[in-house]
């Protein structure tokens, strides 16, 4: 949905696209007689800046040396994945191979962006080593191929790839921006080993290894790079490959692959590591070993001459010894892997690609583009408040979540019960909303749909009665025409504070000289019965922050209060119709962590009916949801949103 230039959709990510348009393969599971896998294959070391984490890779394990003859299946193979690899043969003939472009040509030239990887970049000739052509070919590295289905004049397109080893040897990493960008593919295919050109008599051919198909919907990308403004510092994808048409599993076929080796910001330079790609044109691997560098804090670089466009998700190795090493990058990145041919980066692999690894291994659900948008969007929330909208809430007694914009919309996101949150829709757009200056949520109508309750700056109070999605804000009851007492209301809180009946229409209002009252059966004719909770002028509550109602208390009946406060303190005031501010228990301390959050509210988000699943907003535009929150302790923080890198 755009309204601002921080658009708040999310662009449709290819993991959905791939789903529906590669062949099927189906999964295999580890054979229980399969290999030992070492941990450190498992799960990755962080490698020392100076010193790789594995040592380079002993003579047993090089590469399998493809047979002319027939070869064993592995274990678990069935006809019917040999048959998918011999259908995708059919199509990825050697001619369709040679011709194909790389992947960041088309889009250059559907955007007309300037020329991706330019001839060489002046001024830092002496960090340039030179590059060679291996015509041999290098069993961990081979092109990623891609069938695009757009109706592309050049559907055939392809980027770099390597192996990576694994528990199910079936694993590949690539770069996320080779698969990123909405379109529908097909007939994706890692041929390792690749080699352009003719062999000669007794050598193996251009597919030595064979092609391995993607398996359908078993591509990692992080969510943040499937996002509408994707995060370069994610710029990796993992992906896992059914077996060619011989029946093997690309680690049966290619020996065991290369070692992904998380690297810590300290590590990024590096003494000798060998970058591989494949330019597009030749589809003979180019290879370079140099220092690497760090860029920005965040990246690798290399200086490597050559590596124009198509080299895209190669790998850094670091320990190469000619045919597999430690994967401690991919070209990708910064500028999606560099603008020059003879400089080109890598996104940090920190705890970002182990996490997509392990993802993979575990065969656990890839991620999917966030409904929330990204922490730049939530950056300009200005009011959150919680309470049942949607008509599938108020059936399912599921909270939702209402956000004001800093440019005046405001939305309604619904609650999925699962302590998650759907995709937004809009209630208003109009700059007067910059106009409110309180705002809460109770049951003040009688029914079961929340209504909306705003003070604004005039000194109006409005009741929007039965907000949902078809109402909107479109039942408005003026309770209070503009005056001058109700310009001093800074806060509003509504929620079942002893009003004598179960709804939530008692107000809690906290004034411009720190008086606190509370007024009890708010209703549509008005406010009624006032009482003091905290007199003018007192020294506390001109620090009050965040105030919402909720269920925190192990006690049922009335709610209790949680405020947040300026020095990051955390309270919450038990049963605050019948004891005031007496029964208070302590979170957090003051100057915690929570002197820096934004926003805050509660709800019941988990599929109860307590409010008392907290929502933080944080400067960074994370945000966070605490469930199950008590008097006495935070709930467990689940990221909704994760924070921006900038």
């Amino acid at each position: 949905m755009n309204r601002i230039p921080w658009v708040r959709a999310a662009a449709v990510g290819v993991c959905a696209s791939i789903a529906l348009a590669v062949p099927a393969v189906a999964a295999h599971q580890v054979p229980p007689d399969a290999p030992h896998v070492p941990a450190a294959m498992t799960t990755p070391a962080t490698a020392d800046p100076a010193t790789p984490s594995h040592g380079p890779a002993t003579p047993s394990s090089g590469p399998v040396q493809p047979s002319p003859g027939p070869v064993k299946r592995s274990q678990g193979v069935t006809q019917e994945d040999i048959r998918k690899a011999q259908e995708l043969e059919r199509y990825w003939t050697p001619e369709r191979i040679r011709s194909a472009v790389p992947v960041d040509a088309v889009r250059a030239g559907e955007t007309a962006q300037a020329p991706l990887r330019a001839p060489h970049a002046a001024g830092r000739s002496a960090l340039f080593a030179p590059s060679h052509q291996v015509a041999s070919g290098v069993p961990t590295v081979g092109v990623f191929l891609i069938r695009s289905d757009d109706g592309s004049a050049t559907p055939n397109q392809f980027c770099s790839a390597g192996a990576v080893t694994s528990p199910t040897k079936s694993l590949v990493l690539t770069a996320a921006h080779c698969l990123k960008g909405g379109k529908s593919y097909r007939n994706v295919a890692f041929v390792p080993g690749y080699r352009g050109g003719a062999s000669q008599a007794g050598e193996p051919g251009e597919r030595p290894y064979g092609l391995f198909p993607m398996e359908l919907g078993k591509v990692w990308i992080d969510e943040r790079y499937l996002s509408s403004s994707p995060s370069d510092d994610v710029d990796f994808a993992v992906l896992r490959v059914g077996p060619n048409s011989q029946g093997q599993l690309l680690e049966d076929a290619i020996g065991r692959g290369n070692t992904l080796t998380t690297v810590p910001a300290a590590g990024l330079a590096r003494r000798e590591v060998t970058l591989t790609g494949y330019p597009g044109g030749q589809k003979t691997p180019l290879q370079c070993t140099n220092a690497t560098r760090a860029f920005q804090g965040r990246f690798m670089e290399i200086a490597c001459d050559g590596f124009r466009t198509g080299v895209s998700g190669g790998p850094f190795l670091e320990g190469f010894d000619g045919s597999r090493g430690n994967l401690v990058g991919a070209i990708g990145g910064y500028k999606t892997g560099g603008l020059q041919d003879n400089i080109s980066y890598s996104a940090q692999f920190d705890n970002d690609v182990l996490r997509l690894y392990n993802q993979a291994v575990a065969d656990a659900a890839p991620d999917t583009v966030n409904p929330l948008g990204d922490a730049g969007t939530w950056q300009h929330a200005t009011t959150f408040l919680t309470g049942r909208f949607h008509s599938d809430s108020v059936r399912n007694s599921t909270g939702d979540l209402i956000v004001r914009w800093s440019d005046g919309e405001v939305s309604l996101y619904p609650g999925n019960r699962a302590y998650g949150l759907g995709k937004d829709i809009r209630l208003v757009k109009d700059k007067v909303w910059k106009q409110a200056k309180a705002l809460t949520v109770g049951e003040f109508t009688g029914n079961s749909t929340d209504d909306l309750l705003v003070s604004w700056a005039d000194g109006k109070l409005t009741l929007y009665k039965d907000v949902n999605e078809t109402n909107k804000l479109h039942n408005p009851i003026q309770l209070k025409g503009p005056n001058g007492t109700w310009t001093h209301a800074v806060g509003l809180t509504a929620g079942r504070f002893g009003g004598g009946n179960a709804r939530r229409d008692d107000l809690v209002v906290r004034w411009s000289d720190a008086e606190m009252t509370l007024y009890t059966n708010v209703d549509g004719r008005g406010l009624h019965a006032e009482k003091q909770l905290a007199k003018p002028k007192n020294t506390t509550w001109s620090h009050a922050r965040d105030s919402v109602a909720g269920n925190f208390a192990a006690a049922a009946g009335d709610q209790d209060l949680f405020v947040r406060w300026s020095d990051g303190e955390v309270t919450v005031y038990e049963n605050l119709g019948a004891k005031g501010f007496k029964g208070e228990h302590r979170l957090r301390p003051a100057k915690s962590s929570w002197q820096y959050s934004t926003l805050v509210t509660a709800g019941a988000f988990g599929g109860g009916t307590r409010q008392d699943d907290l929502l933080a907003l944080w400067p960074s535009g994370k945000l966070s949801m605490y469930d199950d929150t008590t008097a006495t302790a935070l709930g467990r923080e689940r990221l909704l949103v994760p924070a921006r890198i900038s």
